[in-house]
């Protein structure tokens, strides 16, 4: 197969060169059985070099998270900052608040996230110390976490019951924070097959029961531990094995009630600082379950702002985050319709598009990330949304935040020493079965191309052949 290439690669022009490639893949017996979809479109004509099975309907993985910065930083603009809001209720003298404090959040992603600071131990601090230093050192009443901006139902609908429970499966709340997820803690044994115990988890998750069936795998068999639970769920499940050799070995769930999580942190916090709490922290959820709640107005105490969008938007496509996406899915519904469920909110991208003349036939969006495996599109699909988004506003922006191959983020190793390399912007994506790369590349000529290729449903254990014939087709597209 490598001598095919090499000789293919030697005839014809790069345009020939390239058609060549793609029928050659799509042949192959493991890849025949799905579909290769490529699309390349210059931004400056409008003109497609390349459109191979570009109509069809294809998983967009990942890739997919570009519509979602692209919508994002269009709609709400690269500066735009979420706000976490720390407010009261009721009647404050003589240091003593006879009602309740509210953390309110409006979605930020990056709240109390270590990669854009403070950490959540550090905003924890911060926010009992605010509600301290306000003159407050007695509550009458509850620190109740608010995430009620987005609905209660933080899951997309269609999201695999396999990636519920661990991190990059995350619902997505109203008030999120450490990237909604924790870390558990397991020791692995020094024999095969032997129960490998939680020695602790990082934030501790109140009022939950972890049930472990995870025991102590081959040395070297990396983390094959499944997390299963639902929000809101007080019981968490974990299967699978760690790998034999480490002291401690770290697996990455999904926190079940992040606005829980905060209330009871910063609860806590401030009894550490001499304050007092008549009651038990709270979500907002919880406490509207439980009480009757009054439409008391509520008054400002601290207001916490992220940093601004295009450096969130940056760490979403650079480190593929899921949770970053699917809040600015929500956000964007939420701004343009004050809907912010996942099918009201991929009505108002939709609508978008379509107004700004995408062709959003075959465009079936379900989520922001990329993570549910009905969500499919076009390659032209993707391709005009990039094309489209050139001319935006936010456009530098948008571009700054897609990853460079061969220089940083996931794609910080392919086509190395290749004309590809430090020239092309790409998103990459992958799910089971799926690898895909999308984003911009300048051509010969010197035209801004923007591009989108897929590998869709091919045979079982071929991931490494459907990477490697995509970065085969990024290597050759820089020469059309």
């Amino acid at each position: 197969m490598k001598l095919f290439l090499f000789i293919l690669l030697q005839l014809g022009s790069p345009l020939e060169k390239f058609q060549q490639l793609l029928d050659t893949i799509q042949n192959d017996r493991e890849i025949s059985t799905g579909t290769v979809a490529a699309s390349i479109r210059s931004t400056q004509s409008g003109l497609y070099k390349i459109q191979y099975n570009a109509g069809k309907s294809v998983n967009s993985a990942s890739t997919l998270k570009l519509v979602s910065t692209a919508t994002a930083l269009s709609v709400l603009g690269p500066d735009y900052k979420f706000k976490t809001f720390i407010e009261y209720d009721g009647t404050l003298a003589d240091s003593v608040l006879k009602g309740n404090v509210y953390i309110r959040g409006t979605g930020d992603p990056s709240l109390g996230s270590s990669r854009v600071g403070p950490d959540f131990q550090q905003l924890v601090s911060l926010f009992a110390r605010q509600i301290k230093d306000f003159g407050i050192k007695r509550i009458e009443g509850y620190i109740l976490g608010d995430g009620s901006v987005f609905p209660e139902n933080t899951l997309a609908d269609s999201w695999v019951w396999g990636d519920i429970g661990n991190y990059y499966g995350a619902g997505v709340s109203g008030l999120n924070v450490n990237e909604n997820l924790y870390e558990i803690y397991f020791k692995p044994s020094r024999s095969l097959n032997s129960e490998a115990p939680i020695t602790r988890i990082s934030p501790a998750v109140p009022d939950i029961t972890l049930i472990s069936k995870v025991t102590t795998g081959e040395r070297g068999s990396g983390d094959n531990v499944m997390v299963y639970n639902t929000p809101l769920s007080n019981t968490i499940v974990a299967e699978g094995t760690v790998p034999m050799g480490p002291a401690s070995f770290v697996v990455k769930g999904s926190l079940p009630d992040p606005a829980y999580l905060l209330a009871h942190h910063v609860y806590l916090k401030f009894q550490e600082l001499q304050g007092q709490v008549s009651n038990m922290a709270l979500s907002w959820q919880q406490y509207k379950t439980r009480f009757r709640p009054s439409d008391k107005p509520r008054s400002p105490i601290f207001t916490y702002e992220s940093l601004g969008l295009s450096i969130l938007a940056q760490h979403c496509n650079f480190q593929s985050i899921n949770l970053y996406a699917d809040a600015f899915l929500k956000t964007v519904g939420y701004a343009l319709n004050k809907d912010a469920g996942f099918d009201g909110s991929v009505k108002a991208v939709k609508k978008l598009w379509a107004q700004r003349g995408v062709d959003l036939q075959g465009f079936m969006m379900r989520d922001g990330s990329g993570l549910s495996p009905s969500g499919v599109l076009t390659a032209n699909n993707l391709t005009d949304i990039l094309f489209t988004m050139s001319t935006d506003g936010a456009f530098k922006d948008f571009y700054a935040g897609i990853p460079t191959v061969g220089v940083n983020g996931t794609v910080q190793g392919l086509a190395k020493g290749s004309k590809a390399a430090g020239n092309v912007r790409a998103k990459s994506g992958s799910i089971a079965n799926t690898r895909a790369f999308s984003g911009y590349y300048t051509a010969s000529n010197g035209e801004l191309m923007a591009f989108t290729f897929i590998i869709n449903r091919y045979a079982d254990g071929a991931d490494r052949k459907a990477r490697k014939y995509l970065e085969d087709m990024i290597k050759l597209m820089v020469e059309i």
